[in-house]
Parts: C-alpha cells; structure tokens; sequence
C-alpha cells in the first residue's frame, strides 16, 4: 500500500509544485493520474520511489509510505523492489549497448540466475514484441521503440508496484494495445499499477480509479466513469474545430523523389516520393519505427540520402548546409532536449531569430502567448516537465517564422488544453501561408489538422 499524507513539495529555486496532495493507493488497484502540463503528475511519480527528495532534492513536508517503508529513511535502491518506474523521457532510462542488455541490467541488480534472465527476456520481448530490436542499440531506435524497450526493462522486474509516467506517448496504435493488455494482464496478477497520461478517453477507463491533479492539488478523486465533465471544465479533453480551411496552392514547395536512406545493412527509407505543397498541412502517419523521423530529417538536410534526392523551392537540398536551409525550414524534434543549448527559455526561444537577424518583437509576443512561456522565461529549459520542454522547442521553431514548419510528434506529452491550442494556432499559420508537415501517432489530433495523410510502412 501506498500512502501520501499532506504533501507539499517544491525543487530547489521553485514555487510549490505539489500544495497539500493527500490519498492512498490500495494493493492490487489500477490507477489513473491525469492533469494539465505542469500540474505535478511526474513530481508526484518521483515520490513513489524516492527520488524525491534523495535525487532531487527540494524541501519535501509531509510523508510518503510504501509498503510501510518511510521513503525519507530508505533509500531509492532499498525501495527498488517495490516500486518500478517508468520515465515520461525514455532516453533518460537507456544506457546499455543492445536492447538486451538494457532488459538484463535490471534483472542482473535482482541477482537472478542467467536461465531465469534470459527465460524473462524472452517472455517481456515476445509479449511487446521486440525480438527484432534485441541486438540493436537503443540509440539507434525510434522514440516509440525506445519507450517499449523502457517499458520493457521494468515490467520484467515483477515489481510489487508498476508506474508508469506517460506509457503511451511515441506509441503507433498496435503498440499501445499490446501495452494495454501486458498492464492489464499485470493488474489481474496482483500488482499494482498506475499510469500517469495526458490521454484520456480508453486509457482512463482500462482503470479503476483516477486521480486529476491542477496546479498541484487533487481536483478529481473518484471512478474513472463519473470523471468526464471535469476533464472538459478542466479542458483536458481536446475540442478540435470541424470548419477549418483545407484548401492549399498546387505549387511545390518540397519534392522527394525515390528516396531510400540505410543504416550499415538496415534499409530505413526504401523509395519514397512525395510532393509537398505551398500552403498545406500534411501528416506522416506510420507505425514505430517505419521511417518518419528519418524522412523529416532529409527536409532540412540533417540526413543525406543513400539514393534519391530532395529538392526544396526548386533547388536541390544535397550539398547545402542544415544551417542555410535553417531560415527557411525549421524542424521541432521529437525529443526536445535534443534541441536545447541555452540556460534560459528565453535565449532559447530567441536564438534562432538571433542568429539569423529575424527578431520581430511583435511575432515574439505572441509566441510567449500562445505557448504559455511567460511565467516559464528565466527558467532552464532542462529544469521543466517534458509537457513544457516540448512547448518551448516548438515555440523556438517557430520563432524563426520558417516558411517550411517541419514538427515531429507535437502533441507527445501534451494536455488536451495545449493541443487544443496548437490545431488553433495551426490553422491560422495555414491562413499565413506556412506549410506544415508532421509526424504523428495522434490520430485524432491528424484528423483535425490534416489536409492530407501519407502512411509510411
């Protein structure tokens, strides 16, 4: 059983970002937390297994029990045991060479014997499928692929509780099933399970009690059933327009004809053509691991092709540099500290306009608006949840008002409030005369903003 009473927490240099948070989680029991970015669910997860306050640090009141264990007395290895988590960044829980390693490093630390390591191996790696990544190294795997290995390397511990800070982010549909059921089958065994999502709608009810947090406090407590009329006064349930303008100009803007990309004996990208054009908005839709965030990165010349060729306004992309197309395409990663390189959002936000000598203070202002940076500006962009991290990094995109806006997985890690406001502010960009194009498992979100989709497979 766990046991949070009266907490109340704040990181070093910080407000308070969990203010009077009081309830417990029963034995066996599948819980949903849920809440707009920044309302403390990933806080509330360090909790549970002591990594705050002993990783973090902070001034922590209140206490938290695990299985009558006082986390302030025990340390995060003591409490390994009994609560396995499972990071929102999936990049931050990857460091061994293979895949395979990566599942074993857990199971070796519980001291298990090597039939027993590769028995568990094989069950966790067949169950989600992952018998093809096994002698692959994490960093060569797609996000979606790296958060299966992630989930992967906890649920072969057997942990007495699972917990699971957005599982199904980066996710291709057939992914987020077999992860759906693997929790549900662990739920009937006996653990229990908590899954902290931005996504509510099927997640929410796998579930048999939901938490909603806002600005750190405990909004909604209750079944999952009676929780829908507070997810919409809370606009956590996305409201997409249905009248949105779908026309778009017929002149290409970028053009990719017959590309293959490869990786040593690994074919990534195998004949691809596709005709971007001005003023439109395209979604790349795929299956984790198909080859979408290889493509986008052949848009703005980061990636060379093994064969083919791209050509952007006319003009072939090989032989330029990313740093000259940069004005003219931006591109948003799906891992956004993959983009940061200043100590202040602001630097980061403005750097780009900066470095090109684009600042247009009117553009600014409404970036900090309509990304909701303002109270976020003198804060360290590495210091923010990965809900915020992501707004920063595609406001620094777009600062530079890149006639090409190339976004990869926008909506990952983001409230329904936010991505709500993002579909809004694409459809005016669209009215500006940028063309989009993004990668995404959203569907619902693809639907909403999509003249047209192109499915990799």
């Amino acid at each position: 059983m766990i046991r949070l009473r009266d907490i109340r927490y704040r990181y070093p240099h910080t407000g308070w970002v969990l203010k009077g948070v009081d309830f417990s989680v029963k034995d066996c029991e599948y819980l949903f937390i849920g809440g707009a970015n920044g309302s403390g669910k990933s806080t509330l997860a360090y909790l549970f297994n002591g990594l705050i306050p002993h990783f973090f640090g902070g001034t922590l009141q209140g206490t938290v029990t695990i299985d009558d264990l006082n986390t302030l007395e025990h340390k995060v290895f003591e409490l390994f045991s009994h609560v396995g988590l499972v990071l929102q960044n999936a990049d931050a829980q990857l460091f061994n060479s293979t895949v395979e390693d990566e599942i074993a490093f857990g199971l070796e630390s519980l001291g298990l014997s090597g039939a027993e390591i590769d028995n568990r191996i094989r069950e966790i790696s067949r169950t989600l499928k992952l018998e093809d990544l096994l002698e692959r190294s994490p960093a060569t795997l797609s996000g979606g692929e790296k958060r299966l290995v992630a989930i992967a390397s906890v649920l072969c511990l057997n942990p007495s509780v699972l917990l699971l800070d957005e599982p199904y982010g980066d996710l291709d549909w057939e992914a987020v099933e077999r992860v759906r059921q693997a929790l549900s089958e662990v739920n009937r065994s006996g653990k229990t399970v908590i899954v902290i999502e931005q996504r509510m709608g099927k997640f929410l009810h796998d579930t048999s009690r939901c938490l909603i947090l806002e600005q750190g406090k405990l909004l909604y407590e209750g079944a999952p059933q009676s929780a829908h009329e507070v997810l919409l006064n809370a606009h956590l349930l996305p409201q997409y327009s249905t009248g949105r303008n779908r026309s778009s100009g017929k002149e290409p803007l970028l053009i990719a004809q017959d590309l293959s990309y490869r990786i040593k004996e690994k074919e990534i990208l195998k004949g691809v053509s596709l005709e971007l054009r001005k003023g439109e908005t395209l979604a790349l839709i795929g299956r984790n691991g198909s080859g979408k965030t290889t493509l986008l990165k052949h848009f703005n010349g980061l990636l060379r092709p093994t064969s083919g060729r791209v050509t952007f306004k006319g003009e072939e992309i090989q032989g330029k540099a990313p740093s000259e197309l940069a004005a003219e395409v931006g591109l948003s990663f799906q891992n956004p500290n993959d983009q940061f390189f200043k100590y202040r959002v602001k630097d980061e936000v403005m750097a780009g306009p900066r470095i090109l000598g684009k600042i247009q203070e009117d553009w600014l202002q409404e970036i900090w608006q309509v990304f909701d940076l303002h109270e976020l500006l003198d804060r360290s962009p590495y210091r923010l949840s990965e809900g915020e991290k992501k707004r920063v990094a595609l406001a620094s995109i777009l600062a530079t008002r890149p006639k090409l806006l190339v976004l990869d997985e926008p909506t990952s890690g983001q409230d329904g409030r936010f991505r709500e406001a993002l579909a809004t502010l694409m459809a005016e960009l669209k009215n500006r005369g940028f063309t989009i194009v993004i990668a995404t498992h959203d569907l619902e979100f693809a639907q909403a903003v999509a003249d047209r989709w192109i499915v990799l497979h």
